[in-house]
Formats: structure tokens, sequence, C-alpha cells
């Protein structure tokens, strides 16, 4: 039995989702003789840390879902919703996208490597717990209009309200 859930509790129904858990399992347990072991913490880890670890999960699930790669998909929504949001928040970085702008009239071939270089360089790791949010929101929902529900466990669906 390999099993290994995470639960955040804050209400008695979700107390009695645990004791639920632990008695549904208590008999496979005994039949195997192997203890079930629960580790109890109130140490939460950040947002930003919760936020990342979703991300990766549902870049994998839409990967899987769409049978592409998930560093593949992580460049497709860096630039399709990453960049925007910076775009609009930071001005130095709207400053240089204006720049890149003005070269695809004249230099297309160095706007294209120049583009993609920015859109590989641009990292999640910048963005606030705010842009990192809608970020993953922007996701979602781009996801569930193209068929796919993306799963957000329980124990990470505080990373993504706002």
């Amino acid at each position: 039995m390999d099993l290994k859930q995470t639960f955040v509790i804050k209400s008695h129904t979700d107390q009695l989702r645990v004791q639920d858990c632990l008695s549904r399992n208590r008999e496979e347990a005994l039949e195997n003789k192997t203890p079930l072991i629960v580790k109890i913490s109130t140490k939460q880890e950040d947002r930003s840390t919760a936020q990342n670890r979703l991300y990766w999960k549902w870049l994998n699930e839409w990967s899987k879902h769409i049978g592409s790669d998930k560093d593949s998909e992580h460049y497709f929504f860096k630039k399709k919703f990453l960049i925007g949001i910076y775009n609009r928040d930071d001005a130095e970085f709207a400053e240089m996208c204006q720049a890149i702008k003005q070269l695809k009239n004249n230099e297309q071939e160095e706007y294209e490597a120049i583009a993609q270089h920015v859109i590989r360089m641009t990292s999640t790791t910048k963005a606030t717990v705010v842009q990192m949010s809608e970020y993953l929101n922007n996701i979602h929902d781009f996801c569930v209009v193209q068929g796919k529900y993306l799963e957000t466990p329980d124990d990470l669906k505080w990373a993504v309200e706002s």
C-alpha cells in the first residue's frame, strides 16, 4: 500500500474527511500488517512555493492531455499570459517589449530571435504572489475552455485564491 495524502483541516467537515480516510485505510493496513503513519504539522509552505508546486503539476497535466512536454507548455503559457502580466506591471519590462516590437517591422529574423530569447528568459520566479495567482488562474481558465479541467489538490487550493 503506497498511500500518501495531505489534508488541510479548517473545519469539522475537513476533520471528518480525515477520519473517514483513516477508517477506510485501517483495514487494509491491518491485513497487510503495515502501520499507517500520520504526520501532523502546523507549518504551511509559503504561497510562492505552493504556487510553484501547483504550476508544475498543472503543466504536467496539461502537457499529457495534449501530448506535449511540460517545458514546451511552460514556454507557451509564459508567452501567452506571463509576458502580458509583466508588460502591464513593470515599466522597464514594457519598455523593453516595445523596443523589441519596433524590430518587427524592419528586422523580422532578429525580432523572432530576440522575442524567443526574452520569452525563454522570462521567469515565473520574478512574479509576485498576486501576479502568480493571476497567471495560474489564466492557465486554468484557458485549459478549461480547451476541455481540460486542471485538478487543484485540497492542500493547494489556497495558493490560487486572491
